[in-house]
C-alpha cells in the first residue's frame, strides 16, 4: 500500500517536472523565434541574469506549491483510506462473529435435541424395568403363596396333630378343623402374605 501511495507521489512529481520542463523549452523555443526575427530585443547580462532568476525562482514556487497540494491530497487520501480499511475490518470481523454464532446456536440446538432424546430413552428403559420388576415381583409373589396355600393344609394338620397329642381322633373332628381353616383361610392369608 506504501509503495503504491509512494508511487503515486513519484508519478505526480515528475508529470509536474515534465510540464515545467515543456512550458520552459516552449518559452526557450519561443525566445529563439523572436531572435530568428529581424527585431531583436537586446537583453543586457544583468537583466538576463535577473530575468533568469525570476523564471527560475517561479518554477521553483510552482514546484513547491504543487508538492504541497499533492502531500496535502495524500494526506486526505490516506486518512480517507485508513478509514475504509477500519470499516471492511470491522465488518469482516462482525460477519464471521455472527456466523460463528449461527454455528454454535446450530450444535448446541442439535446436542439439546440429543439430550432430550436421551433423556427420553432413559426414561422409556427406566419406567420398562419397574414395570418388569413390579411383573416378575408379582409373579414371584403369587407362586409364593400358591405354594404356601398347596402346603398350609398339610402344615396346619401336624401342628394340631402334634400338638394335641396322639390320643386324639383327629378323624371325627377333622371335618370341623377344616371347615373352620376354610371359614378363616383369607384371613390367614392376608395374614402371612402382608409380610412378605
Amino acid at each position: 500500500m506504501e509503495l503504491l501511495i509512494l508511487g503515486a507521489v513519484a508519478l505526480v512529481l515528475t508529470a509536474v517536472v515534465v510540464v515545467q520542463s515543456y512550458q520552459l523549452r516552449r518559452l526557450r523555443r519561443h525566445e529563439q523565434e523572436m531572435a530568428g526575427q529581424p527585431k531583436p530585443i537586446k537583453v543586457t547580462e544583468p537583466t538576463a541574469a535577473e530575468l533568469e532568476a525570476k523564471l527560475k525562482s517561479a518554477y521553483e514556487a510552482q514546484i513547491a506549491a504543487s508538492v504541497q497540494v499533492f502531500g496535502e491530497d495524500l494526506k486526505a487520501t490516506s486518512g480517507r483510506l485508513g478509514e475504509q480499511v477500519s470499516r471492511l475490518t470491522t465488518t469482516v470481523i462482525e460477519e464471521e462473529l455472527s456466523a460463528y454464532q449461527k454455528t454454535l446456536d446450530e450444535v448446541r440446538a442439535t446436542a439439546t435435541t440429543a439430550m432430550e432424546q436421551i433423556r427420553a430413552a432413559v426414561e422409556q428403559q427406566r419406567v420398562e424395568l419397574h414395570q418388569h420388576m413390579e411383573a416378575d415381583l408379582a409373579a414371584e409373589r403369587q407362586r409364593l403363596v400358591e405354594q404356601f396355600n398347596a402346603k398350609l393344609g398339610d402344615v396346619v394338620a401336624s401342628y394340631i396333630a402334634e400338638s394335641l397329642g396322639g390320643g386324639v381322633d383327629l378323624g371325627a373332628q377333622m371335618q370341623f378343623i377344616v371347615s373352620s381353616l376354610e371359614a378363616h383361610k383369607d384371613d390367614i392369608k392376608k395374614d402371612l402374605t402382608d409380610g412378605l
